[in-house]
């Protein structure tokens, strides 16, 4: 029955825990993107010289020169690849609700992380207790990598 029970652990309950960090950190990636447009909406709003001349991120760190001749509007990508044209005003209240969204999201997955680490802990605790292993009587400290 302890084997079940640890590979429930080891099997089960650690790897939910990997999937539901690796989507945590993946938001926080996404609302790290959407406060970067944010900074440089704000930072183009406050640029009246038109035509903008910009090296822009092409991708993997690649920069190329361009140039915007109408700043009035730009196209944000809301998800699923659609992108919409907004004026700056309509993007930003747009960011911050997205930003907002993704927040929650985020401290959903913390908090769904936090419960796996506690039923992890729960069991670990249960087996030793049944094992006749006790973690107080242990003279050094323990490592706790939950901590």
């Amino acid at each position: 029955k302890v084997l079940k029970y640890e590979e429930f652990v080891n099997e089960v309950l650690k790897n939910d825990l990997k999937h539901v960090l690796e989507e945590r950190d993946k938001i926080y990636d996404e609302i790290a993107e959407y406060m970067k447009l944010q900074t440089s909406i704000e930072r183009l709003k406050t640029i009246e010289k038109r035509p903008i001349r910009e090296m822009i991120d092409v991708g993997c760190n690649f920069y190329m020169q361009a140039e915007v001749k109408d700043t009035d509007f730009i196209f944000v990508d809301i998800g699923m690849g659609l992108h919409v044209q907004m004026t700056f005003d309509e993007a930003l209240r747009f960011l911050k609700k997205k930003i907002d969204q993704l927040t929650v999201k985020s401290e959903h997955l913390t908090d769904k992380s936090v419960d796996i680490k506690a039923r992890i802990k729960l069991i670990i605790g249960a087996l030793a207790e049944l094992q006749g292993v006790s973690s107080q009587s242990s003279s050094r400290p323990r490592y706790d990598p939950f901590s």
